[in-house]
């Protein structure tokens, strides 16, 4: 965990000090803190690359993870992050992103292969978000996955991100197809313990015809460009899916770490795609579209997510109410925020700091100490 992310948890002080015999924190009510993230790999110096609302007395990590140019491109940044809850019967993880090539041609396929085992990218035929989550639950955690189903809240997104996606490609004349899956699923583990799994994956399929066989030669990427793991004891589980949709909701990109990145990924294509114009041009215009859809379609699907997260519309709006169990309120300080739902009186210290409670009776500023709360007017 990057030391940045735990000063800005307690900066400026939450000081939450309780005064004997009144409420009690994470009963009563909950302190929220915007916790930043940092990129201490990819500049001179530590630069904040997204920020999460976590509860102040949640221990944190997390941050941007780079690999070398050499490696799996689709996974070259990753931003990981985990949190627990203060007695550990609660911890969330958002994983780092994967990417799979394919190919039916077998010297595509061999190289392919030989490429997996140099540090690229891993090899498998395309997959669902749903057959992920099965996989995944059963070889990586050691659980047992049931309930798992489409996530239809973000298809509708989704399917229209394929349509944009696939008319580009058709413009352009690349006979390929985007198509992208979210899946939600329950965990089991064999200590009792209860989970929820949310994926997302994308596959992006090019078929060109093959003049040396007379076929169709058929060349895949896959995407998991978006997986969540909470894990809790089955008495939580309701207040586990709270925190869990605050947590995913609350996600900012910092916009000048997010365009410093994709100039830089940009730049790094043009340099490579310069140094082996004549090995494509050998190739074939087959390869060299299969090339250019895998990295369109890595690229462009993580941008896609990370606005949706950003939107502020009327759909998305009714869409986080009532879905993701969050509520909109009104900062005086800093516009617009997202909360978890549940409660029905909120206030702001100005800073990125929330407080939220149930009890009529609670008022923050009688009972914090050296600290000026002022209360929140929920949106409509």
């Amino acid at each position: 965990m990057s030391g940045e992310a735990d000063a800005a948890m307690g900066e400026g002080g939450t000081g939450v000090q309780q005064q004997p015999g009144t409420f009690t924190p994470g009963k009563d009510y909950v302190v929220l803190k915007r916790v930043r993230f940092l990129d201490e790999m990819g500049f001179d110096r530590p630069v904040e690359a997204f920020s999460m609302l976590f509860p102040t007395d949640w221990k944190t990590e997390g941050g941007v993870r780079w690999k070398g140019v050499g490696e799996c491109r689709g996974e070259i940044v990753s931003m990981p992050v985990k949190a627990t809850s203060p007695d550990g019967k609660i911890q969330f993880e958002s994983t780092a992103p994967r990417a799979f090539n394919w190919a039916d041609d077998q010297m595509m396929a061999q190289a392919l292969m030989a490429g997996a085992q140099a540090g690229g990218c891993g090899v498998n035929q395309p997959f669902t978000a749903e057959q992920y989550i099965q996989g995944y639950a059963q070889q990586d955690l050691g659980a047992t996955a049931s309930e798992i189903m489409s996530d239809d809240r973000r298809m509708t997104r989704a399917r229209e991100m394929d349509e944009q996606a696939n008319a580009i490609a058709t413009q352009y004349g690349n006979n390929s197809e985007q198509s992208t899956t979210y899946a939600k699923g329950m965990l089991t583990w064999p200590d009792g313990t209860h989970g929820i799994m949310e994926a997302g994956v994308t596959n992006s399929i090019t078929r060109k015809p093959d003049m040396y066989t007379g076929g169709v030669s058929t060349f895949s990427s896959t995407m998991v460009f978006y997986v969540t793991i909470t894990r809790f004891v089955p008495e939580r589980k309701e207040e586990a899916e709270r925190m869990l949709a605050l947590f995913t909701s609350s996600h900012r990109m910092n916009p000048v770490w997010q365009q410093a990145k994709e100039n830089y990924l940009t730049q790094l294509g043009n340099i490579e795609h310069a140094g082996r114009m004549e090995k494509i041009r050998l190739m074939g215009e087959q390869a060299q579209a299969y090339a250019n859809a895998q990295g369109d379609a890595s690229d462009r699907q993580m941008r896609n997510w990370e606005q949706q997260q950003a939107s502020q519309d009327n759909q998305h709006t009714q869409f986080v109410k009532t879905i993701r169990e969050v509520e909109t309120w009104n900062d005086g300080s800093n516009g617009r925020v997202e909360l978890t739902s549940g409660y029905d009186h909120a206030w702001s210290r100005g800073d990125g700091s929330y407080i939220l409670s149930n009890s009529p009776n609670f008022d923050p500023s009688s009972v914090l100490k050296d600290q000026a709360w002022k209360p929140m007017q929920q949106v409509p």
